[in-house]
């Protein structure tokens, strides 16, 4: 056996050295037409994208380059290959599985906690080989930014002096791989003897006369049932993979918008940020020595990530061999034409496989699950939807056609301020009316003269013509138009799948009309994104029935959910009826406060509008090429100043194509300032609605006159964000210090989301399966509060706090 590990020069196509590894030289015959199967440490059929954003490190959006990368190959002898399994599928995944061994052993040579790699298998030559793409910069086990210059000498063949003699030492990349191959090839020709055996087993029953056949008749019923059986295992394990996926897959590209409670680096307080908050924050002092808080957050970060993978790979290994049995037997019955039977799936299985294909907007895995139980229930093998179910798919309904109104929303207010959208172009962070402004704007003297110069320059050696500097603002220009277009495409992609649940719902809820006559009924998680729908679309009614569905779950609990435990085991002396009023009666302070806040920005979005609809640019497309212009009523009204004749003369011999424009253009003007005067309607309905339900836990205005209240309010952690994002805008000083106020009132007495809160108070029956959550453990926190963490509990004081009087009107 050998085996030839080796570093390769830089090299790659131009898209990078992961698209080399996966397209390069395809051999037709024995390698995927389009692209080979590229893994790493935790997935065996990674895309190139995938694979590129596993290696990026930190926040950077960027395709890793050549020079971030090693290059390095594995190579097999075509013999010992043929041995690791049966078949071409069998032989790469057990490459995979000796790369992964390698690549361990390279991490413990580096001292690394984890190294970012990904590979292919190739074989487009006689020998097959690996070809490893390895990021350079890596977390030591310490936790400390390390850079991997070169390969360690010790994971590669060097020599050593051993009793005195020069020896060839092939290294631990090597010695890894190795053992690991010898294990798989044992194991094979383990497989291989058992299954010589129960072929000669087979042999000898076939002989055994007529009594076989009748065996084998008998059985083909049971060879059904096990068929059956073995579909329902491999759908819920690929399930669990998906889930798994679908974790790191949002690490990945929004781990860096997750909120974490550290010391904010501006005013040292506690506060719940993220990662690129703090960058922002950073940005005008152009520093690059990360904070305690980024390194805090960033190491929080890598721990949670690491956690998935590990248990990804876990149960990768736990269930590959449940996956091919079922991929196996898709296989058999349609390369045989044969009906592939209904998995013996039950019907809870079967209800949270198909939430969880409503929350991935998986809707054809959703369809394929609803024939599924179609099927199980016609054959009665199990019950049909009960009133509780039907309840439930109903008000997930309800939620997708909101959604829908969202998207519609976010599409039409994404036109309307495409114009005004900043977005990261190469070292520039800029808009379309950023690069107007700067045209017009007269260019410095100083590096107007050097541009001369350049050029002169340039023409005078005769290599070429510089770029000038419209030119540079066009290639900008063109970027940030297509980022705006895949924006755009993004959000009526999303409205559209929103759009298909609804009306796959519809369907199943038409299938079971006569048990569709309660309420909706509403989970906690549910609960909550109503009412940030409710808010985002100023649906009043939407927004009352949602704060009586709270108040309704808050009451009804009784002293055997999760919060009566909580709170009994920090303090068995506490009322928990008292605890709960204290609840709903925080939250509708809250409320009252965020939906005032969100009256004043509706009344502020509508003034500032109106001082300059004048000047607002809107998007107009021309109707013959379709190219998409930005104009303001400014750019195609007639002109005002001159005579009165003049005027009229202009109006008179105005195009019908100009007239038509300025007509499209003050018609978008119209409709905008008409649908910003609904929005401070509707805002200012929902702050009294909120009022209104607050009104009974204070004694005066809580918002302007000089009165206490019961208790204090709850805010969540994107109220607070929300809050905080308001104050940091306001140019109202009286506004900033009332919101000042509330925040530092406010900073103890929150929970991380609504639909937390309302999950304690959630009956244990109608819980969803616990789930097992990341501990992190908090520093430089003090024992009470590391307490309230743990049990989760909601300080709510119980006598009056004067200073959050007066943060309103």
């Amino acid at each position: 056996m050998k085996i030839v590990a080796s570093v390769q020069s830089k090299r790659g196509s131009s898209r990078g050295l992961v698209h080399y590894i996966a397209h390069s030289k395809l051999d037709l015959e024995r390698e995927p037409q389009n692209s080979r199967e590229i893994f790493n440490a935790f997935s065996d059929n990674l895309s190139a994208k995938s694979a590129n954003n596993s290696m990026i490190v930190g926040v950077a959006k960027s395709v890793p380059s050549n020079d971030e990368l090693h290059h390095l190959v594995l190579s097999f002898r075509n013999e010992d290959y043929r041995k690791l399994g049966a078949d071409e599928i069998q032989q790469q995944k057990a490459l995979k599985d000796i790369t992964r061994a390698a690549m361990r052993s390279l991490e413990t040579a580096a001292n690394a906690e984890r190294l970012l790699w990904a590979a292919a298998v190739h074989r487009n030559t006689e020998n097959p080989h690996v070809h490893i793409a390895i990021q350079k910069q890596y977390l030591s086990k310490e936790i400390k930014r390390n850079i991997l210059t070169k390969i360690p000498r010790e994971a590669l063949p060097h020599s050593e002096i051993r009793d005195g003699e020069k020896v060839i030492v092939p290294g631990v990349l090597i010695e890894a791989a190795t053992e690991k191959m010898e294990a798989i090839i044992d194991r094979e020709r383990t497989r291989n003897r058992v299954r010589d055996r129960s072929g000669r087993d087979a042999i000898s029953n076939e002989h055994s006369g007529r009594g076989a056949e009748t065996v084998q008749v008998k059985k083909s019923e049971p060879h059904m049932a096990a068929d059956r059986h073995a579909l329902a295992k491999g759908i819920l394990a690929e399930s669990e993979l998906l889930q798994i996926d679908k974790r790191i897959d949002s690490l990945l590209d929004h781990g860096d918008e997750m909120r974490f409670t550290v010391n904010d680096p501006v005013s040292g307080k506690r506060k719940r940020l993220s990662l690129r908050e703090i960058q922002i924050q950073k940005a005008p002092n152009k520093t690059d020595q990360p904070t305690p808080a980024e390194l805090q957050i960033k190491t929080i970060l890598h721990k949670m990530l690491l956690k998935e993978e590990a248990a990804k790979a876990q149960l990768e290994n736990d269930v590959s061999d449940v996956i091919r049995e079922a991929k196996q037997i898709r296989g058999d019955y349609r390369k045989s034409g044969r009906q592939l039977p209904v998995p013996s799936l039950t019907k809870d299985e079967l209800d949270k496989l198909q939430e969880q294909c409503l929350e991935a907007s998986d809707i054809r895995r959703f369809s394929y699950l609803e024939r599924t139980r179609t099927q199980l229930v016609r054959s009665g093998e199990i019950e049909a939807r009960s009133r509780g179910d039907v309840r439930s798919i109903l008000a997930q309904k309800n939620i997708s056609e909101l959604q829908c109104l969202s998207h519609r929303k976010m599409y039409q207010e994404q036109i309307e301020r495409g114009y005004y959208l900043r977005f990261n172009v190469g070292e520039k962070y800029a808009s379309l009316a950023d690069l107007d402004r700067e045209q017009k704007e007269p260019e410095n003297p100083v590096f107007s003269f050097l541009r001369k110069v350049k050029r002169a320059a340039v023409r005078f050696t005769n290599k070429g013509i510089a770029s000038t500097r419209a030119d540079e603002t066009g290639n900008i220009r063109n970027e940030i138009v297509e980022k705006l277009e895949e924006q755009l495409a993004s959000i009526k992609k999303t409205g559209k799948v929103e759009q298909n649940k609804a009306k796959i719902l519809e369907k199943v809820l038409n299938a079971a009309s006569d048990k569709l006559q309660d309420a909706p009924a509403y989970s906690p998680k549910q609960i909550a994104e109503i009412e940030k729908l409710s808010v985002r679309l100023k649906l009043k009614d939407e927004y009352e029935r949602n704060w009586k569905d709270q108040c309704s779950m808050i009451e009804s609990a009784e002293s055997d959910c999760t919060a009566s435990q909580k709170i009994l085991k920090a303090d068995p002396t506490v009322n928990f009826a008292g605890y709960k009023q204290q609840i709903i009666a925080g939250r509708a302070l809250a409320r009252e406060i965020v939906a005032t806040v969100e009256f004043d920005r509706a009344k502020e979005d509508l003034k500032v509008f109106q001082e300059s609809k004048r000047f607002q640019k809107f998007a107009v497309a021309d109707k013959n090429s379709g190219s998409v212009s930005y104009l303001s009523v400014h750019d195609v009204d007639l002109p005002r100043r001159g005579s009165l004749l003049d005027r009229a003369l202009e109006e008179l011999l105005e195009g019908r194509e100009h007239k038509a424009l300025r007509r499209t253009v003050s018609a978008l003007v119209n409709d905008k300032e008409q649908m910003l005067k609904e929005d401070v309607t509707a805002a200012k309905e929902i702050m009294i609605s909120a009022s209104r339900n607050a009104s009974e836990f204070r004694e005066f205005s809580y918002l302007g006159l000089k009165g206490e209240t019961s208790c204090q309010p709850i805010f969540t952690s994107a109220e607070i964000g929300m809050l905080e994002s308001r104050y940091s805008k306001t140019g109202d000083p009286k506004e900033a210090e009332r919101l000042q106020t509330v925040l530092d009132s406010a900073a103890d007495r929150s929970v991380h989301s609504v639909s937390d809160m309302l999950r304690d108070f959630e009956a244990p029956k109608h819980a969803p399966s616990e789930v097992k959550e990341i501990v992190i453990p908090l520093h430089g926190r003090s024992k009470d509060k590391q307490e309230e963490r743990e049990t989760g509990l909601v300080s709510v004081p119980r006598h009056t706090d004067r200073s959050t009087e007066g943060h309103s009107r």
